[in-house]
């Protein structure tokens, strides 16, 4: 039972930062649902600049040994793929 509400606690812990990386990533996913080379640049810019950001912060935050960096860069990664799938989800399948 512990190890079940460890768990839980552990998911609820990652949804505030998915939440302020899915702005980037519905921004990003929306530029890119247009036509044009000028638009994939545009959204490129979105992703690198918004997700960038976010995480630099966080690792500055969170982090003093070069163990602790990995384990937020890779968390983030998960973060980061759980906020495009959900912008993707709401751009490409909502919206139409």
């Amino acid at each position: 039972m512990n190890s079940l509400l460890d768990i839980g606690v552990g998911i609820l812990r990652l949804i505030p930062l998915i939440l302020v990386l899915y702005i980037p990533a519905l921004l990003g996913m929306a530029t890119l649902r247009e036509r044009g080379a000028g638009y994939r640049i545009k959204s490129l810019l979105w992703f690198v600049i918004g997700f960038g950001a976010i995480v630099a912060v966080h690792v500055m935050m969170r982090s003093v040994s070069a163990v602790q960096i990995a384990e937020v860069i890779g968390l983030s990664l998960v973060q980061v793929a759980i906020a495009l799938g959900l912008a993707r989800l709401t751009v490409y399948r909502l919206a139409d």
